[in-house]
């Protein structure tokens, strides 16, 4: 029964995590037709400021409460468990508002040197109420995780994602077209909209859940004992994932700042910026929405393996979950490389896009399998390799973007030359973590041929069925669309005729756990 319960529970969490992944994807696309290149590059640069002050209140702490709870909840401690979420959440309104003030004061040096307007500093403001809510948000979130209860937190994240798109993609509706500045500024301020309902929704769930669970009166005390755990618990954490955190932070500050001294303008800077972050990298992680699923089912099934030491099955699971990321990944490649333009025109009404999503294309792959490694590793208690590697990657992009992207021979090209050096080394480091553990081959054939030429049967279908997919204009939404499906069936044909898809897959990833 409760393996059946286990299995509900994990199909529930990929089909809403697969929801949460389509209506993001959305809204990023939205806003990207709507606000254009320049006003996504001050929009993404906006949330890598973001997320970096909220290091403290997000980094560590969530994880550490979720352990506790669950420590507490299973010893059915819930006067415990109510003494770590009260502390811990007043902690975080409290160093959020810190945060808060500390952000206040610099507004205008950030809206001037990060975001290279003094008009931003709107902006700037209207991510302190973001800090405050998603600090909150977080312990909740944690809070569920520790009592077990994943799906609460997973439909406050997709009432976030759906009431966002709603409210700003309606705003923009009426008030486009509009600049660059005021469009990030209402990009910006969709962060809080969409988090406070998640909020809410948290709130009302905690209370309707768990309003019974603490019968006596909580000490003060021992709540204080337990944020003093907490704290202790979340500084390793709070200073591993600040790494990646204030590495992706210089990333983007460094790029538009490089691409100046290679002699663009800001404006150009911050539209290339957000041309590749805004728009192409939505498309080339668009495998996530699979992959994503995959590590969820995947890392508990390596973790209870190793355990046991059944490499048999390890490198059964790890082969499938290869497979299935190259079945997804590769398609999508073929995709963005013959129907860059028709993609650049459909999604963003921007042609220059093209050129971007045609180049980095071949990093959908590259993307895709390092998301699994990194899942596998994960699964295999090798989370510190997956660790070391994604940082050893990021410090090399940095170095490889202050190289190449300054010098006016390479420019723009220098973000290419960055973004597959720097993923490539992650995706072998993590390969040679994984080999250190289990020894597994692979079927080339099986798993790239078969997928590869399933893949240009599926662009040969598309462009047969858009007779004029050269001229855009002649091309509707519907059409281009009803294409997509022709050539995705072409696609999944195929593979069924050169049996490159397992038999029971489906029934093969829901057992994995």
């Amino acid at each position: 029964m409760n393996k059946n319960r286990f299995i509900y529970g994990s199909i529930i969490m990929v089909f809403m995590n697969f929801l949460m992944k389509i209506i993001g994807f959305a809204y990023e696309v939205a806003l990207s037709k709507f606000l254009g290149a320049e006003a996504m590059g001050l929009f993404q640069i906006s949330m890598s400021t973001l997320m970096t002050f909220l290091i403290i209140t997000t980094s560590g702490i969530p994880t550490s409460v979720t352990k506790l709870v669950a420590q507490e909840n299973s010893k059915k401690n819930y006067n415990n468990v109510e003494s770590i979420f009260n502390s811990t959440l007043t902690f975080n309104l409290f160093a959020s508002i810190i945060i808060s003030i500390i952000l206040l004061l610099f507004s205008e040096f950030i809206s001037i040197k990060m975001l290279k307007s003094k008009d931003m500093v709107l902006g700037v403001y209207f991510m302190i109420p973001a800090i405050i809510i998603l600090s909150a948000s977080s312990i909740l979130r944690s809070y569920f995780y520790g009592m077990k209860d994943m799906i609460t937190p997973s439909i406050a994240q997709i009432i976030e994602h759906l009431t966002r798109f709603i409210i700003i993609v309606g705003i923009l509706y009426y008030v486009c077209p509009v600049e660059p500045i005021h469009g990030a500024t209402i990009a910006i301020l969709g962060i809080s909209i969409g988090e406070f309902f998640d909020l809410m929704w948290s709130l009302f769930s905690k209370k309707r859940l768990y309003k019974t669970k603490s019968n006596y009166p909580i000490d003060k005390k021992n709540e204080k004992s337990y944020l003093i755990k907490v704290l202790y618990m979340s500084i390793p954490l709070t200073i591993s994932g600040s790494f990646g955190v204030i590495l992706r932070f210089i990333n983007t500050i460094l790029i538009p700042n490089r691409l100046m001294a290679a002699g663009y303008t800001s404006s150009d800077s911050i539209s290339i910026f957000g041309r590749i972050m805004g728009m192409t990298m939505p498309l080339i992680g668009l495998s996530f929405i699979v992959t994503s699923a995959l590590v969820v089912n995947l890392i508990p099934s390596l973790s209870e393996q190793i355990a046991l030491k059944r490499y048999k099955d390890i490198k059964r699971d790890i082969h499938l979950s290869i497979k299935v990321t190259l079945l997804i990944a590769l398609p999508l490649m073929s995709l963005y490389v013959g129907l860059s333009k028709p993609l650049a025109i459909l999604l963003y009404n921007d042609p220059l896009v093209a050129n971007f999503i045609h180049i980095m294309a071949y990093g959908t792959v590259l993307l895709a399998l390092q998301h699994t490694f990194s899942g596998i590793l994960l699964g295999l208690n090798k989370q510190t390799s997956a660790t070391v590697s994604s940082i050893i990657g990021m410090i090399l992009r940095i170095i490889l973007i202050y190289i190449f992207v300054g010098d006016p021979r390479f420019g723009v090209n220098g973000i290419f030359i960055s973004f597959y050096g720097s993923n490539t080394v992650i995706l072998i480091l993590n390969l040679i973590a994984i080999r250190s553990v289990v020894k597994f081959d692979i079927d080339y054939i099986d798993i790239i041929g078969k997928p590869l030429v399933a893949s240009i049967f599926m662009i040969g279908f598309i462009y047969l069925s858009i007779h004029d997919i050269g001229n855009l204009q002649n091309i509707s939404t519907l059409g281009f669309v009803s294409s997509l499906l022709v050539g995705s069936l072409a696609y999944i044909f195929v593979l069924f005729l050169t049996k490159a898809i397992p038999k029971n897959l489906f029934k093969k990833l829901i057992k994995l756990p």
